[in-house]
């Protein structure tokens, strides 16, 4: 069985209802709860718990598996809550990449890799604009917009018929990290995976999209139309080249197994191929260059074959220049056995550190916090193991319980050889007083007996 077989219908399940995944998380976290309620009343508990898992491996930038477990662990609020709690967001300037990318992406576009569209299609009121393309053999996303003259809050693309070079590929899985900037305007990035990717440098891309959806008020709203694109997409990265692994890049211990079997490196994309033989329920991948620093996960998706072998692909933002060796280590998330739900708060005082505990996974450290006259920053380093989850949990509130809460963007990572960020707030009294906040993150159980390293070509 290939991916888009396995996975095809929860994948779209969750490109329908999970898709907004980095502007704004708190309205993740809703969008989370209510269908957690939804599936809960349409499905025995262990059926969902099955489900569940799968919807997880599944998934392909929509939403990684790290991301979902830790937005769902950051805020301890009910879907009506977290509607009402304030969102501090990243402004919208009209470049989509920049706007809504991760690090590969924006180097990319900025090292002059991308190529631009800047096309647009429009039916049945709502307007979809392309803007930028980049493929660098690892994975093709393209920006686009989405602009509605009546109906509110569309967010997804649907029904993506996708051709290459004339050719329909049914093996397309188009997934998307949508972002509503308000009710009838929205920006996102689309990524495009196929089962075989072309070699080619170059290739004619024709996408024909059948619908736009969102939610409004719990509903979905969907316009079904047509909106069409053709556009050339080039491979403009050197030397993006394959590297297939011999049977040696494997290690054993207790019956498990786990196999590298290949991987891509690019500016933009870190790709890794693997196969795995053990516990797959909530299966994820750290990635640790020679420095001992771990790079971030953007998505994972296997398959599990007849003999209990996963098969798939997990890909990472771009390592750092000049790095020799990688070593990618399998963990499970350990699910349900968090600690406490109850957030952790510390009064704000310029008594520096201030310590935040986030459970066996580890600590916020703030270092300071700086009142401004246009913003107020804070200052803050995650350690811990899993510090990609861990970083996004941290917030400011009132004695009274008032959280202000800051997307992803606004938070600055502002070393290569640490994690430590920058948080951004708009100017606040610092007369007044002030708590910080966090919540106890699941932990993750590394497999490090099941390590294996490898050295990167240049």
């Amino acid at each position: 069985m290939n991916k888009a077989e396995v996975f095809l219908t929860e994948e779209q399940e969750l490109q329908r209802k999970f898709g907004e995944t980095r502007l704004p998380q708190i309205q993740l976290k809703a969008r989370v709860l209510e269908e957690l309620g939804t599936t809960k009343k349409a499905f025995p508990a262990k059926a969902n718990a099955l489900r569940s898992r799968r919807l997880l491996a599944a998934i392909s930038m929509v939403i990684s598996v790290v991301a979902l477990i830790s937005l769902l662990s950051i805020f301890p609020a009910s879907a009506e809550q977290l509607r009402k709690i304030p969102v501090i967001g990243k402004v919208f300037e009209g470049n989509i990449f920049d706007f809504a990318g991760d690090s590969g992406i924006v180097i990319g576009q900025k090292s002059g890799l991308s190529s631009g569209v800047n096309e647009e299609a429009n039916d049945q009121g709502v307007t979809i604009k392309l803007q930028d393309v980049l493929y660098d053999g690892a994975r093709l996303s393209i920006g686009y917009e989405i602009v509605s003259e009546q109906a509110e809050n569309l967010i997804f693309l649907e029904n993506v018929r996708v051709s290459v070079n004339g050719v329909f590929r049914p093996d397309a899985r188009p997934s998307a990290q949508p972002h509503l900037l308000d009710a009838k305007h929205a920006a996102g990035i689309m990524t495009i995976d196929l089962d075989e990717p072309e070699k080619e440098d170059r290739f004619e891309l024709e996408l024909l999209i059948g619908g736009v959806s969102g939610m409004n008020e719990g509903n979905q709203t969907k316009v079904s139309g047509e909106w069409g694109f053709k556009m050339n997409v080039e491979n403009r990265i050197a030397d993006s080249e394959y590297i297939s692994l011999a049977d040696g890049y494997s290690a054993s211990w207790k019956g498990d197994r786990f196999q590298l079997t290949g991987y891509r490196a690019t500016p933009v994309t870190t790709k890794v191929d693997f196969l795995y033989s053990g516990n797959t329920d909530w299966l994820g991948f750290q990635l640790k260059d020679d420095r001992g620093m771990l790079i971030e996960m953007l998505d994972i998706a296997f398959t599990v074959g007849k003999n209990g072998t996963a098969e798939g692909t997990v890909r990472f933002v771009p390592l750092t220049p000049g790095t020799t060796r990688v070593e990618v280590t399998p963990y499970n998330l350990l699910v349900g056995k968090k600690d406490t739900e109850k957030a952790v708060t510390a009064k704000l005082t310029t008594d520096y550190p201030i310590v935040l505990s986030q459970g066996e996974v580890g600590e916020i450290v703030v270092q300071n916090v700086e009142f401004m006259q246009d913003k107020t920053l804070i200052h803050y380093e995650v350690k811990g193991k899993n510090p990609y989850s861990q970083y996004a949990s941290l917030w400011l509130e009132t004695p009274d319980g008032q959280r202000f809460i800051s997307d992803n963007g606004k938070r600055t990572r502002v070393s290569d050889t640490s994690y430590e960020y920058i948080l951004e707030y708009p100017a606040l009294d610092s007369s007044q007083p002030y708590f910080l906040g966090t919540m106890p993150q699941t932990d993750l159980e590394l497999q490090e007996e099941l390590s294996v390293s490898v050295a990167v070509r240049e």
